[in-house]
């Protein structure tokens, strides 16, 4: 396996800048995330593992899948967990127009709204 070390670009960091882009490296831990869910196979499997050790993990959802399996959802954010938008059905970053792939995303982020008692901070 080969490593690649991506840095984001500049420009996306300034049209962005209420996110976050980077952790301290003096302060030693571990951030996992998790794709594609929430699916109940795994999903709720892998909370309840968060939960006996502790620990909390980033989800990036999938629009489609918070619509069909909302309780996981929030699920997930009851128990302190952060999420993330991963489009609304999945779609290939490098084979979609830019102009449809964000309605996916805007898509996917009405879902996530409409599916939690959270409302997301600009």
């Amino acid at each position: 396996m080969k490593l690649y070390f991506v840095k984001t670009p500049k420009f996306v960091k300034w049209i962005f800048p209420k996110r976050i882009w980077a952790f301290s490296r003096l302060e030693k831990g571990v951030h996992l995330t998790f794709d594609d869910g929430p699916i109940p196979e795994v999903t709720p499997w892998i909370l309840d593992l968060l939960k006996e050790y502790n620990a909390k993990a980033t989800f990036f959802c999938i629009g489609e899948n918070v619509a069909k399996h909302p309780e996981i959802f929030k699920r997930i954010l009851a128990e302190g967990h952060s999420v993330g938008n991963h489009t609304f059905n999945h779609l290939n970053g490098w084979k979609t127009k830019t102009s449809e792939y964000i309605e996916n995303i805007l898509k996917s982020e009405r879902t996530m709204i409409k599916n939690s008692e959270f409302r997301i901070q600009n």
